[in-house]
């Protein structure tokens, strides 16, 4: 076997013993334990089906030999009947990681502990093993590293003997919960305040990770305290209910949110309180090395054998309680991970709306390595409960969302699963839907065979660090907010970084830059934006906070650090006020776009999600502290109307162009009013979802009625579905649509 990342025409690719393999590929839950059953429901002539539509990668569930006794036997039964039914398929082996209960009673100073000290059951899920453990192991045991690791080998080597493991092209890791390496308490269990790992195990990790930091016994483990980590989320708790519940008169004044010593408003006081951020990263760092630990098990077991897991739910992970965000590069960078994957976010997937994603995907093509989307695309063959909360009622919606989500795939070049969770299939067990795909599979060829370097104006950027320095519910506004709502309705496509990635030679170069959540940088990561934004007279959009936290200053947090970004001083109110404002009237071309009596600032659209995921609850954004430009050198666009200070400003330095902004949340608007500020080119300006890259244009409708594009140059638009020209040897595309419908076009020239 010679499976691997290649680059092909431009881009990553998955190759198997030299041929290219693009999405689409696919996982089915067959395992019956969802059921209360034992073994696996099996349905031939559906993989039959999916096989006949061009499908040839299949992702099979397989235990552990120490949980499950048959757990060959089991994987053996599965990949046959796929073998059968599609002869030339390629299996990847979603390998489960958990130890046995036996484990894990015999192993007690391996597994998490809370902390008091406590040691807390839980229910352990995978799609292919639930686990009632009365406690749970932490994941940085090196004790369960290395026999689970032996396992692991021992077990493929074992399926690799059988005559389907010639069939074998890769591992995916599960571990942790629902196998996506986060832990995994039983909320009801502990109280608010408690929190974990602490375990001997986690300890033993933190003193390594300080170590590294720090120099050999520099710095002393210390856990810190429930009031040291004030700033992750119950800063945010105190400001969305500062009375606590009271019954509140109008004129009663709020109390003022609790500045501990260990919080600057809702970051964290860096000069007081570098152990807790050191602690979170650790956390992280822990599970990262673990990830890390099984490739290179497999890696220097099973030569050209691929290796990815779950990992870096930046924004939609729970990145105080779940470990599993930051060290995503540092998996990258590993060698020895060839992807990591996620599901898209749980809100918005409704006709009309857009499936966000969770990573920073153009990072993993720098690095030759993949991002993978679990697409668990929900159609109208799920049970009522799902339907109703992802509004998918009749085969018509299902199949324009499956060529929204795939058409997402192509144009941002993405790798993809379509994951079919209903116990032995049903999710896209339909006529329509094996159509669907064998156009689809044919669409995927073509795009292979172009060129498929990307040409997008505009990189959106984020810090993983900097996502330990502020409240959970910042991050969601400065980060996920964006990125399920307005990033796909911009009409214009977005590369998405890490920014470290600036420093890369081979990052290219963008009209605009957003600064998402770019809080913590030192002073070479400065210089390094500031070189790439000076290549070519960029625009960068800094976000609230952008630049606030240096590690490399006596005062680490500080609104003086910000200056060398912005070319701008700003002052900060240590006071919690709105950050709704008004753009200003007539001070240039980018303030005349906007309507100067509307208000921003603030997330203002009706949320749709499972309601299982995702609080639909409507809560205002604050600021505290509120900062704002403070400078007579730069020319201030907006103006906060709770407190009246400047809300954004921008300023042309040597080289490129700064803006800050203010808010936590931007809209789609805005962002759109700056890109042409930028000169990029805006396809659609209505916020229809658009994917668009130089040879496809993926558009769903967000509303009904004629839809405008306009293209870079002129080309015939050809629709991949209805086979037709929409236009021909034009640089406008007109036509009308549907809320909900789902157009794809090839852009020949």
């Amino acid at each position: 076997m010679d499976a691997k990342i290649v680059n092909h025409n431009g881009s990553t690719a998955i190759s198997i013993n030299g041929e290219i393999y693009p999405p689409m590929t696919v996982t089915v839950t067959t395992c019956r334990v969802a059921l209360g059953k034992e073994g696996r429901e099996l349905d031939f002539d559906y993989y039959k089906a999916l096989g006949d539509s061009g499908i040839r990668i299949f992702y099979v569930m397989c235990n552990n030999l120490s949980i499950d006794e048959n757990a060959v036997e089991e994987f053996e039964k599965e990949a046959n009947t796929i073998l059968a039914a599609v002869p030339d398929a390629y299996i990847m082996v979603r390998f489960c990681l958990h130890p046995s209960e036996e484990w894990c009673e015999n192993n007690p100073d391996q597994m998490v502990q809370f902390t008091d000290g406590r040691e807390l059951p839980t229910l352990l899920t995978a799609e292919s093993r639930c686990l009632h453990l009365k406690r749970f192991p932490s994941l940085c045991s090196q004790k369960w590293r290395d026999e689970m690791g032996e396992c692991m080998v021992d077990t493929i080597n074992k399926i690799k003997a059988l005559p389907c493991g010639e069939r074998i092209a890769g591992i995916f890791l599960a571990a942790g919960g629902t196998s996506e390496w986060y832990y995994r308490p039983r909320i009801e269990d502990y109280e608010t305040g408690d929190y974990g790992d602490v375990s001997p195990s986690f300890k033993r990790e933190f003193k390594k990770y300080l170590d590294n930091e720090y120099g050999v016994d520099k710095v002393t483990v210390r856990i810190p305290n429930t009031a040291e980590r004030y700033f992750s989320e119950e800063i945010d708790n105190a400001i969305s209910d500062p009375f606590k519940g009271a019954v509140v008169r109008a004129a009663t004044t709020p109390p003022k949110p609790l500045l501990n010593g260990s919080n600057h408003g809702i970051f964290i006081d860096l000069d007081n309180n570098q152990n807790t951020f050191d602690f979170y990263r650790a956390w992280h760092t822990g599970t990262a090395n673990s990830i890390i630990h099984f490739a290179k098990k497999v890696k220097d077991n099973f030569k050209g054998t691929l290796v990815g897991a779950f990992f870096g739910g930046v924004g939609a992970g729970e990145v105080f309680y779940g470990s599993n965000t930051v060290g995503v590069q540092k998996i990258l960078d590993s060698g020895v991970v060839d992807f990591l994957a996620n599901p898209p976010v749980y809100e918005n997937r409704q006709p009309g709306g857009v499936a966000g994603l969770r990573q920073f995907t153009d990072s993993y093509r720098l690095r030759n390595t993949m991002y993978i989307v679990e697409d668990d695309t929900r159609t109208h063959n799920e049970n009522s409960f799902f339907a109703q909360n992802y509004y998918l009622f009749n085969e018509n919606d299902a199949i324009n969302i499956l060529k929204r989500d795939f058409g997402r795939t192509i144009c941002d070049d993405l790798q993809s699963w379509w994951f079919d969770q209903i116990v032995g299939g049903n999710r896209y067990k339909c006529d329509a839907c094996y159509t669907l795909f064998a156009k689809q599979q044919q669409i995927a060829q073509l795009a292979y065979s172009l060129d498929r370097k990307k040409n997008s104006e505009i990189a959106y950027i984020c810090d993983e660090e900097s996502l330990l320095t502020i409240s959970k519910r910042s991050t969601g506004e400065l980060i996920e907010q964006f990125r399920a709502y307005e990033i796909s309705t911009i009409g214009a496509p977005v590369d998405l970084y890490f920014h470290n990635d600036l420093a890369n030679p081979d990052m290219p170069d963008y009209k605009l830059y957003i600064f998402a959540n770019c809080i913590y940088l030192n002073d070479a990561e400065r210089e390094q934006i500031k070189a790439k934004l000076r290549k070519n007279n960029a625009v960068a959009v800094f976000l609230y906070g952008g630049g606030l936290i240096n590690p490399d200053k006596s005062q680490k947090v500080d609104v003086g650090n910000m200056q060398d970004l912005l070319g701008f001083k700003c002052t900060e109110i240590m006071e919690v006020h709105s950050p709704i404002f008004r753009f200003r009237e007539g001070v240039n071309k980018l303030t005349d776009a906007f309507d100067n009596g509307e208000m921003f600032g603030e997330f203002m659209r009706r949320r749709f999600g499972n309601a299982e995921f995702v609080d639909l609850g409507y809560q205002h954004s604050s600021l505290y502290p509120v900062i704002y430009p403070d400078d007579e050198n730069c020319t201030v666009l907006g103006d906060f109307l709770s407190c009246g200070k400047p809300a954004v400003a921008m300023k042309e330095n040597n080289g490129y162009t700064a803006i800050y902004y203010g808010a936590k949340y931007i809209s789609a608007d805005i962002v759109r009013e700056l890109a042409r500020f930028a000169s990029c080119h805006i396809y659609e300006e209505t916020g229809h979802v658009l994917f668009a890259n130089k040879n496809f244009i993926t558009i769903h409708a967000s509303h009904s009625g004629n839809v405008n594009i306009k293209l870079p140059q002129k080309c015939t638009a050809y629709e991949l579905y209805e086979e037709t020209n929409y236009s021909e040897n034009s640089d406008v595309l007109t036509f009308d649509i549907k809320k909900g419908e789902t157009k794809m076009f090839r852009l020949v020239k």
